[in-house]
């Protein structure tokens, strides 16, 4: 019995890895076959989701813990119950083409004044507690439709 929350956690990051890479293999089916035209700002704004995956992943621990939505980047880097930061990337992003903020559980993504066809443009994913369930919506920010990565087209448009 003792050892059944470890099992609990192993199989909810199993399944957290399972959803990350359904995500990412989505996104590149749909940059390798969409139209060329516009393939630049659909890579971007793909990698830029990428890490918003792995930033939604990083406020569900930490709403998990804390019952909570973090107030912002800050607080994502704050240790959980096994002292290890819920995500460490803020300051080293490493990724200079795009800035990430987080504010009471929205991501927004800003992409730098250099990143043609979507400079300046906002990726916006918005929390929504259900149930005790953290789900994502994306249907807000100022890329146009053509560049959203195919899970935020759909949102868009049944919200439409």
């Amino acid at each position: 019995m003792a050892g059944q929350p470890a099992a609990n956690k192993k199989k909810t990051n199993v399944i957290l890895v399972f959803a990350i890479a359904q995500f990412f293999i989505a996104a590149l089916l749909w940059v390798a076959f969409s139209g060329s035209g516009d393939r630049e700002g659909r890579i971007k704004v793909a990698l830029a989701a990428g890490k918003a995956a792995e930033i939604q992943n990083a406020i569900a621990s930490y709403h998990a813990a804390n019952q909570i939505l973090p107030a912002d980047n800050k607080a994502l880097t704050l240790p959980d119950k096994q002292g290890k930061p819920y995500f460490t990337a803020f300051e080293g992003q490493g990724d200079s083409s795009y800035a990430v903020s987080v504010a009471h559980g929205v991501i927004t993504l800003t992409f730098a004044q250099n990143q043609q066809p979507v400079s300046g443009k906002t990726l916006v994913y918005i929390p929504r507690v259900s149930n005790g369930k953290l789900e994502w919506i994306c249907t807000s920010g100022t890329v146009e439709a053509v560049y959203l990565p195919p899970q935020c087209q759909s949102q868009q448009q049944s919200v439409r």
